[in-house]
């Protein structure tokens, strides 16, 4: 015998489970896509900061082979180190087959 007018709970629990399963899921996707959204930013800065740095160093290594040039090397040695020249009295040559020579050699 049923009443007239009464809820059937049974109905309204599934239901309910339902909206609640359909609520989590779209929260769900919404913090994905938020996330996805958040994590493009962060890369897209990521990468400005590489392309950055790899300007940079590409400058660093222009400048490394400007200073390593051997004209360069040589006014900075004149410069700051007061180096000159040897006059041709001061310059001593060493037979070809002395030990000092290999030394010398062995040494660059």
């Amino acid at each position: 015998m049923r009443l007239r007018g009464a809820v059937q709970t049974r109905g309204v629990f599934r239901d309910l489970l339902i909206f609640t399963a359909l609520g989590v899921l779209a929260c769900g996707v919404a913090v994905i896509r938020v996330e996805g959204t958040r994590l493009g930013y962060e890369l897209s800065r990521l990468q400005s900061e590489q392309n950055e740095l790899l300007r940079e160093q590409q400058a660093l290594r222009i400048e490394l082979a400007t200073r390593r040039a051997p004209h360069n090397v040589e006014a900075e040695a004149r410069r700051r180190l007061g180096m000159v020249a040897p006059s041709p009295d001061r310059i001593v040559r060493l037979p070809s087959g002395s030990p000092e020579a290999l030394e010398v050699r062995a040494s660059r």
